[in-house]
């Protein structure tokens, strides 16, 4: 992403946003983050947001000590950990080019930083992807690992790229269908500025907008986006060839709810069709 990209939106963002929005900025998409060489300067920029809320999703593999310091003193508010396994094994192998051993000294020094300072910031949180030859055994050795210093950690369930499948032929029989919420809560702004429909257009295959035309909120309140929200709240989505395979509406539908105690820490436990979430109480 170019200068002019990130610059403008930041810019945007800070013209309008007030102690009454909540905006959260996630530097973060199809790849990784750590690989922009101006990544420090864009966190810096985006931690000057009076009101916004900063983080990336990583792999880890980068997240060195020189890493760790800027984050704990920036300080941003959260890091969301991609790491496939607690085994060599299982993260190595579907995680071409990644060791298992070097992410968890990168991020063990990023608990070590907050530690010596004395910070909660960022909050650590953690998700891996339960493949389907992905035991019991492997993701109760993932919690025990990461659950004592995250505030949430998740166990995603599989889906064959480009599947967006999350539902069983049951569940999709017992949940009632609503408008996707990400329709109305998320905006994903490519690198050359474009808007894509969601986050799970990779593809940008539904553009609404470039960002280095129009502002953020003209694009989020333009007739494009107004035309795929009516769709969805007509029940017409099987007209957007992005959403008629789509189940991604219902991933935050909690099918059960409960309390466990791992490692020593209680948290709540929510089965949901994206997977398993337990989130710190």
């Amino acid at each position: 992403m170019p200068d002019g990209v990130w610059k403008r939106v930041l810019e945007d963002v800070e013209s309008w946003i007030g102690e009454t929005e909540q905006v959260v900025l996630c530097f973060h998409g199809a790849g990784e983050p750590l690989l922009h060489p101006k990544l420090k300067e864009i966190l810096s920029r985006a931690r000057g947001i009076r009101g916004a809320s900063i983080g990336f999703m990583t792999n880890g593999m980068l997240l060195d000590r020189s890493w760790a310091r800027f984050l704990v003193d920036l300080p941003v508010d959260w890091v969301w950990f991609s790491i496939d396994g607690n085994s060599p094994l299982i993260n190595d192998r579907y995680r071409k080019g990644s060791r298992l051993e070097k992410i968890v000294r990168n991020v063990e020094g990023l608990i070590e930083e907050k530690e010596r300072l004395g910070s909660g910031l960022p909050v650590l949180n953690f998700n891996m992807v339960a493949y389907p030859d992905v035991g019991e055994k492997e993701i109760d050795s993932y919690l025990k690992k990461w659950v004592p210093y995250a505030g949430c950690v998740s166990i995603s369930k599989f889906r064959p790229i480009p599947s967006k499948r999350l539902l069983s032929e049951e569940e999709r029989r017992r949940i009632s269908y609503r408008p996707c919420p990400l329709l109305y809560r998320q905006m994903v702004i490519s690198w050359d500025g474009k808007v894509g429909l969601c986050c799970e257009d990779i593809n940008m295959e539904v553009v609404l907008g470039d960002v280095t035309e129009e502002g953020i909120l003209e694009i989020f309140n333009g007739k494009r986006a107004c035309q795929v929200r009516a769709l969805h709240e007509r029940g017409e989505r099987e007209r957007i060839s992005l959403c008629r395979e789509c189940d991604v509406w219902a991933s935050d539908e909690v099918l059960s709810e409960g309390e466990r105690e791992i490692s020593g820490v209680k948290v709540k436990v929510l089965e949901k069709p994206s997977g398993v979430v337990y989130i710190r109480l």
